[in-house]
């Protein structure tokens, strides 16, 4: 056996952070394998049989208001499960609407109102042209308004497809909730507003992840907050916010990828020292 001495690290300590591993772990699956493409194939499976089920439920609950259904009892089954799903959602939309007090009003309105959204777009557009310069400052708006279409193009074809009647119009909700919002659309599933404040913060705050490392936590808290802001002045139920925001999500992540592969911001992406590319 030949003992061998080894030098210390010339650089000091080991400066990964506790997630530095996992995240070079992400970037190997995603960069260099198909099983992301195979998930993503699998979430839109899902979704479309989320909506058909849902359109079965629809179907079921109009044969029972209709007429006494024979035979294969299954549709009651699956009409009573999704009733079941959406008194709750109705329940927790009672439960958070009333939380509201006339004190916080007139915040909640200004939060929900596009208004809201111009200090914090203004915000990042400066961080942006600070950081990337003025050209990757014009993709970025390029790229925002691709995602922003993106999103309410989505939001109008599922409320279109599942025609679920907003909170605001139910007639047995009229003498429970508090309805503050200035109009009150047709149809609410899903959230607009919520997708478009969480597909901007997740591409904004991964854009700015390795120079501001904290931003992306406080845009996500920040579109939370518009979400929520739906459900209290009454124009939205739980479950819609709740899905505004994983559509928006998923949105805002795949806005984010096509940017790294685009010259401008790729030349200008800053990565801090010992944190790997996502």
């Amino acid at each position: 056996m030949i003992e061998y001495g080894r030098d210390l690290r010339a650089g000091g300590h080991w400066k990964w952070s506790t997630s530095g591993p996992l995240r070079l772990a992400i970037e190997r699956v995603a960069s260099l394998s198909i099983k992301p493409l195979r998930w993503a194939a699998v979430i839109g499976v899902a979704l479309a049989a989320g909506g058909a089920l849902f359109g079965l439920w629809i179907a079921t609950n109009a044969l029972l208001v209709g007429e006494a259904v024979q035979g294969d009892s299954s549709p009651v089954a699956v009409g009573s499960f999704f009733g079941g799903v959406l008194r709750l959602d109705e329940q927790l939309f009672v439960l958070l609407n009333s939380l509201g007090s006339g004190r916080w009003d007139g915040f909640w309105l200004f939060v929900t109102s596009r208004l809201s959204t111009i200090p914090v777009f203004a915000a990042l557009m400066y961080l942006v042209h600070r950081h990337f310069g003025l050209k990757s400052m014009l993709v970025v708006l390029g790229l925002i308004a691709v995602m922003i279409t993106a999103t309410d193009q989505l939001a109008n074809l599922f409320k279109d497809g599942f025609e679920r009647p907003r909170p605001c119009r139910e007639e047995h909700l009229q003498e429970l909730i508090r309805y503050l919002a200035p109009r009150c659309g047709r149809y609410g599933y899903f959230s607009a507003h919520a997708a478009n404040s969480m597909a901007f913060a997740v591409f904004l705050g991964l854009l700015f992840r390795r120079i501001h490392r904290h931003l992306l936590l406080l845009l996500l808290l920040w579109a939370s907050i518009v979400g929520y802001s739906r459900i209290y002045v009454g124009v939205h139920y739980p479950a819609d916010t709740l899905t505004g925001m994983v559509i928006g999500a998923l949105v805002g992540f795949l806005i984010y990828k096509l940017s790294r592969r685009l010259g401008p911001i790729r030349k200008r992406l800053v990565t801090r020292p010992g944190v790997p590319l996502l």
